[in-house]
């Protein structure tokens, strides 16, 4: 598998579009750039034995979303990957990799009958969500819709820690649990000191008073 042919590929396709109008140029491209290195890492910890899928698993987080926006971009997805990598892969590479983005979604009670490969990208997709991605999105989403200074320290403060819950029992595997407690306390305190700062306060001001 030509991977330099298939990541300039997805540039061609994602690179200079945006899945949404209130978010960046080429987001989903850069999103699956990302999940594309942590699905590695996560690989190497969890079937540190087999990088028999390697690329397979490459290609499929570069691909994912291309059809995001889609009543079902699972799906919708495969089928345009299937369409637009025919010449670059395999018949057994295609069909796992469309395996892996039609259901990369789906994070129903029926994920225990999933392959590890698809359940090592469902994890790695929905991390890479969370923590310093958070913080991005946010401020982005805000300015796009005029947020007050108040609701963006709303949202870190309450909704957020209430959507993580929901958010870290779709997880698979116990590492990717780990990663994401650790993601989350990271943004819990930053809407903590965004909470103290934005309103004209000192973080730790006792701290600093008792040193001076």
């Amino acid at each position: 598998m030509d991977l330099q042919a298939i990541k300039q590929l997805a540039f061609e396709l994602m690179g200079n579009r945006r899945s949404h109008v209130g978010k960046e140029k080429g987001n989903k491209y850069y999103h699956g750039e990302r999940v594309a290195n942590l699905i590695i890492k996560l690989r190497k910890h969890i079937l540190p034995n087999d990088d028999s899928h390697d690329e397979i698993l490459t290609a499929a987080a570069w691909f994912h979303d291309i059809s995001n926006g889609s009543d079902d971009h699972g799906k919708e997805g495969a089928k345009k990957t299937r369409e637009v990598l025919a010449k670059y892969c395999s018949d057994y590479e295609i069909e796992e990799i469309c395996k892996i983005i039609s259901v990369h979604d789906d994070r129903s009670s029926k994920c225990d009958l999933y392959s590890d490969y698809i359940r090592l990208h469902q994890d790695a997709d929905h991390l890479d969500h969370f923590g310093t991605f958070d913080i991005w999105m946010q401020f982005i989403y805000a300015i796009q819709h005029d947020h007050s200074f108040d609701e963006i320290i709303h949202w870190f403060r309450n909704t957020r820690r209430e959507e993580a819950k929901h958010y870290r029992e779709e997880l698979n595997f116990e590492i990717s649990k780990k990663i994401f407690d650790e993601k989350n306390q990271f943004v819990m305190y930053f809407g903590e000191r965004l909470g103290v700062e934005g309103t004209g306060g000192i973080w730790n001001e006792d701290e600093i008073a008792r040193y001076m």
